[in-house]
């Protein structure tokens, strides 16, 4: 079984568009995108304007386990309390089997 993680969220006013934008995505590809077992690590930016959130994350894992690691992975955690939480204002999580 094979897990699609997608989280798809909004920056804090502070951080859209500017310096702290660039800062927030520059620290996810340097931190997260890295870490084994992730595959097929996608940046997106909305484009349907039923959606309430403008940018996503997408990583596919092979297996649970190897999800598992992901989340528990040392510079994931680094990234979710440095920068996630300081940043994003909302979010939705959604993994999806395939």
């Amino acid at each position: 079984m094979s897990i699609r993680h997608m989280v798809v969220f909004n920056l804090k006013p502070e951080a859209e568009g500017g310096a702290g934008e660039d800062a927030f995505f520059s620290k996810a590809e340097e931190l997260l995108w890295p870490i084994p077992h992730a595959t097929n690590i996608l940046r997106c930016r909305q484009t349907n304007a039923m959606c309430p959130y403008e940018n996503g994350f997408s990583f596919d894992f092979d297996s649970q386990s190897d999800y598992d690691a992901y989340n528990t992975h040392p510079d994931h955690l680094k990234f979710v309390e440095e920068w996630w939480k300081t940043q994003v204002s909302e979010f939705m999580e959604v993994d999806f089997s395939y």
